[in-house]
């Protein structure tokens, strides 16, 4: 696989929230995901046909790949709707193995209708340069900014020694909160890689709780 699809360009503009670009998600032979904004992108990164265990599209679809005429690599023909509990298990899996990859800790979901579109916002957010045109929101101390990307919310809480008044929203509405992850406790206060841990959004717990805002 030749990653050339992260590094080039950005996610499409159809990637705003609530609609549906024609984009897939692959699962490689190793448990790898990796986003893809197009089909051609798709097929340009891969090299051979055993390499995708998995091609997702956003219904929800099991696809793999295929040699056409030419023998060069195509799309192949739909299985069928993805296995839950396989993509679910896959999913964990990798991002445990690749925390650094994947910064985003969003709550694991309970179904696959809800895992699907899960794995495409998350793995588009994460894009080095995606900006999708809705902005994310960081909150420090009551006060707010609204970078374009995650790489920009990285350089705003670099400069912040602690955390615990910083709350994330990313542009499909989940909130987190940040917190360092220090590798060695001799370390400066602001050093240390940036993750950002879902939280259930104030104004949700009071409703559930039956606490009037």
């Amino acid at each position: 696989m030749k990653r050339i699809a992260l590094i080039k360009g950005t996610a499409p503009d159809a990637a705003v929230p609530g609609t549906h670009p024609k984009d897939y998600v692959v699962v490689d032979d190793i448990g790898e995901f990796t986003y893809y904004p197009s089909k051609t992108a798709m097929l340009e990164d891969l090299e051979y046909v055993e390499e995708a265990a998995c091609i997702l599209d956003r219904a929800g679809n099991d696809c793999r790949l295929a040699l056409d005429k030419d023998r060069n690599l195509s799309l192949g023909p739909s299985f069928g709707p993805v296995e839950f509990s396989w993509l679910r298990q896959a999913w964990m899996n990798n991002r445990h193995r690749n925390l650094q990859a994947h910064r985003l800790q969003r709550f694991f979901p309970a179904t696959r209708e809800a895992l699907v579109p899960e794995l495409f916002e998350t793995l588009t957010l994460e894009r080095p340069r995606s900006a999708n045109g809705t902005p994310w929101v960081l909150e420090v101390g009551g006060e707010e900014t609204h970078p374009a990307t995650l790489r920009d919310i990285d350089g705003l809480l670099a400069g912040l020694d602690h955390l615990e008044q910083a709350t994330v929203r990313d542009p499909f509405g989940h909130e987190y909160r940040p917190v360092r992850h220090q590798t060695h406790r001799h370390l400066a206060p602001g050093a240390g890689s940036i993750y950002y841990v879902e939280i259930h959004p104030r104004g949700r717990d009071l409703q559930q709780s039956g606490v009037p805002r």
